[in-house]
């Protein structure tokens, strides 16, 4: 079969493209052929592993001011293809649809990765169009596939990892320690600095914990156009010298190691892939009750309402890190409760070829 993955988001190191990259590179060599639809110019990191599993790569500009030229050009690309795979958020994938239709392709597939969005009003607007136009549904949790296709029936499709390469690696954890010179314990994040990360609140929260856990550092692994504002912001805190930017990075598994809990106190996600990643690695978790309780794999996570006191916040992560668990053990059994769950990115790789083949998403 002839597969269009498209990427309604930029292609760049976010939750949503690390899903599709860990599929596409899953994926059995032969048994699809692919091609991949990026709405900016991909890095050249995103370039060399498309053309390791020999993926065509279409850069389509996503101008919402200009929704018809997008959609004229996206059907030129998508002519010929068996099916269209459109990642997103919200119901302006009806623009990914309208071209899929236009084009003859078949099998249009909606896949749902986020149980909100930041444009409701035209969400609501097309949503009805994008029913109509969308003939298969896939999601990554419950929550994701009602928000986006309330009612209708839809598949779950796990966000599935390398386990391997997200186990407990004491070397690696030495190592970045070493580097950024930090030796007491660290709360770690792993995102890019948007208002569905709420960075706001866990500088906030972490500003608390210091008066609690002096040497404490909190470790922010991701970047974006926010991340100077939210620098500025841990000055006004006091908190500067105990913060960690790293910047976007190419592996944050090694980040995961040197950390010793982990912050994510989101204003809404679909089905985290990093927490699944953190999990893996060993780490225990305090999350929002805004992320679905379907991420909790291991028994690890503890959910915490946004309107809870942010002392309630504060003694749960001071009681974490007041008692440390071993870490390698800890990796050993998250990885084996991951597969088991059915979090494994090959077997989830499979079942995504099966839906494509009976044409039953």
């Amino acid at each position: 079969m002839k597969i269009l993955m498209v990427n309604t988001v930029p292609t760049e190191r976010n939750g949503i493209t690390g899903v599709i990259f860990n599929f596409i590179e899953s994926f059995p060599k032969g048994v699809v052929e692919l091609g991949y639809v990026a709405i900016n110019e991909p890095d050249e990191v995103f370039r060399i592993k498309l053309g390791i599993v020999g993926a065509r790569l279409y850069v389509v500009p996503r101008e919402i001011m200009h929704p018809l030229r997008y959609v004229r050009n996206l059907a030129n690309v998508a002519r010929g293809y068996d099916a269209i795979h459109v990642h997103g958020n919200s119901a302006t994938l009806v623009l990914e649809m309208m071209a899929a239709k236009m084009a003859g392709v078949p099998l249009r597939i909606a896949h749902s990765h986020s149980s909100n969005c930041s444009m409701h009003l035209i969400h609501r607007t097309v949503w009805p169009l994008f029913q109509t136009l969308c003939n298969s549904r896939l999601s990554c949790s419950d929550k994701a596939g009602r928000w986006l296709f309330g009612k209708r029936d839809f598949t779950v499709i796990n966000n599935g990892i390398d386990t391997a390469r997200f186990s407990f690696n004491a070397g690696n954890r030495k190592d970045i320690r070493e580097m950024i010179e930090v030796t007491g314990p660290i709360v770690g994040h792993v995102g890019n600095f948007d208002y569905a990360k709420n960075h706001t609140f866990i500088m906030q929260v972490f500003a608390e914990m210091k008066k609690t856990i002096p040497d404490a550092t909190l470790m922010l692994v991701g970047g974006g156009e926010d991340m100077p504002r939210f620098q500025t912001m841990a000055c006004g805190l006091g908190i500067e010298d105990s913060v960690i930017f790293t910047g976007s990075v190419s592996d944050s598994a090694p980040y995961m190691s040197a950390m010793d809990m982990v912050l994510m106190p989101s204003h809404y996600e679909g089905m985290p892939l990093t927490l699944v990643e953190e999990q893996a690695n060993g780490l225990r978790g305090v999350v929002s009750d805004t992320i679905t309780r379907n991420a909790n794999l291991t028994g690890n996570l503890t959910y915490l309402s946004l309107a809870d006191p942010m002392e309630k916040w504060v003694k749960t992560i001071t009681a974490i890190l007041n008692n440390p668990q071993d870490r390698v053990m800890a990796s050993q059994a998250a990885i084996i409760k991951i597969k088991d769950s059915g979090y494994d990115i090959h077997q989830e790789a499979i079942k995504l070829l099966g839906c494509y083949r009976n044409r039953n998403c």
